[in-house]
């Protein structure tokens, strides 16, 4: 039986041989259309394909490796490190902030309050200020709220942005109040560490002064005890 010849064997590009036959190699059963195989230009080149799985495996790997590594361990809480130096100066900011004394307009402006006096509570002052002060109190304030009421200003209003500033300026009361007391237990904290290193280098003093008071009266009576015995066997003049 005629060995079959391969495809490329038959367009010319390799010579016929036998070591599929010798090596025992089976020979595919399914037929092939040699009337419709592409010209060997129009192949295309394929030699890259396993060059780009092994890449892809690659940078899988470099991924699965990085989130490994990046996985907090123990108690670490790796959303309060910052990633980049933006965080960082974020952090930096912050901590110079809350020891910054604020201004009241900054105050209002960090919470973003209405800042035309008209929208505001304190549109009142600037209607009684228009008041004569010897009038009675009840009579400005109805002169007052006739005022606001022609000029179509709602008392609603203007008590609703009275609450907003009282809340924005509480806030910050108690985060003042807060932060205060933060850096006080840290300084307390501190102080009573520097006072324990006090006591403890004093301690270290009086021990050392306890060991020099042993040692030079160790010391001075040996040197007393060979004194009296030069002494003793010393020949009289």
């Amino acid at each position: 039986m005629v060995p079959k010849k391969s495809i490329f064997e038959r367009m010319g590009l390799i010579e016929h041989t036998q070591k599929e036959e010798e090596f025992g190699i089976e020979e595919s059963n399914e037929a092939i259309d040699f009337d419709n195989v592409p010209e060997p230009d129009y192949v295309p080149d394929l030699t890259h394909m396993d060059l780009d799985v092994k890449e892809e495996k690659k940078i899988e790997i470099t991924d699965a490796t990085t989130e490994k590594l990046l996985e907090p361990q123990g108690k670490l809480n790796v959303d309060d490190i910052p990633k980049n130096i933006s965080d960082k100066l974020d952090l930096i900011i912050g901590a110079y902030e809350k020891n910054k004394l604020m201004t009241i307009d900054e105050i209002y402006r960090n919470s973003h309050l209405e800042s035309e006096v008209k929208k505001t509570i304190f549109m009142t002052d600037v209607y009684l200020k228009a008041i004569p002060e010897n009038l009675p109190l009840d009579i400005k304030r109805e002169t007052v709220l006739n005022i606001m009421n022609v000029s179509n200003i709602s008392l609603d209003d203007l008590l609703n942005d009275a609450y907003k500033r009282i809340d924005s300026l509480n806030t910050v009361l108690e985060e003042t109040v807060s932060t205060t007391q933060e850096v006080f237990n840290r300084n307390d904290a501190t102080i009573r560490e520097l006072e324990k290193r006090i006591e403890d280098i004093k301690e270290i003093n009086k021990n050392r002064k306890k060991f020099q008071e042993d040692q030079n009266t160790m010391i001075e009576y040996e040197i007393q005890k060979i004194i009296n015995l030069v002494e003793f066997v010393k020949p009289k003049k």
